[in-house]
C-alpha cells in the first residue's frame, strides 16, 4: 500500500472509531511452550522481532502480536504470518538470524503486494495448522 487506508467501525455500544487498514498480521508466540528454557526450548527472540519490526518502518503496513500461546506446542517457537488473507505458520523461530529471515519475507511480500512463498532456509520451517493455511512445500 502507498497510502494510509482506513476504515470506520461503529462499536457495539454506538461509539464510531476509525481503524486502520494494514496488509498484514505477525503474531509471535510467548506462551506456555515457546520460549520455555526450562522445557529445553530455546528462547523466544521477542525484542529482535520488535526491533526489526520497528527499524524496517512496516508498522503502519503489518502489525506486530506478542502473544499468549497460539496452539501448535509440540513444534515450539511459532510465529504467524498473515498476509493479504493467506496465513502462514513458521516453527523453531529460535534465533535472530530466524527472525531477519521472517522480516526479509515479509519485506518481499510488501514489494510484491501479494502473498508468495517463502523459498531458501526459511521455506524449511513452514508447518500446516488449518486447512486455509498457504501450504509451501
Amino acid at each position: 500500500m502507498s497510502t494510509d487506508i482506513f476504515t470506520d467501525v461503529t462499536r457495539c455500544d454506538g461509539e464510531q472509531k476509525t481503524v486502520r487498514v494494514v496488509e498484514g498480521h505477525l503474531l509471535v508466540c510467548k506462551g506456555c511452550c515457546c520460549g520455555n528454557t526450562e522445557r529445553n526450548i530455546p528462547p523466544v527472540p521477542v525484542d529482535r522481532f520488535k526491533s526489526e519490526w520497528k527499524e524496517r518502518g512496516i508498522r503502519r503496513r503489518v502489525h506486530l502480536s506478542i502473544s499468549a500461546c497460539l496452539g501448535p506446542c509440540a513444534v515450539a517457537n511459532v510465529v504467524l504470518l498473515m498476509f493479504h488473507g493467506a496465513s502462514i505458520w513458521f516453527h523453531s523461530i529460535n534465533s535472530d538470524a530466524d527472525v531477519i529471515e521472517i522480516y526479509n519475507f515479509i519485506d518481499q511480500l510488501l514489494a510484491a503486494g501479494e502473498f508468495n512463498a517463502p523459498s531458501g532456509p526459511l521455506s524449511s520451517k513452514v508447518f500446516q495448522r488449518y486447512s486455509t493455511d498457504a501450504v509451501c512445500r
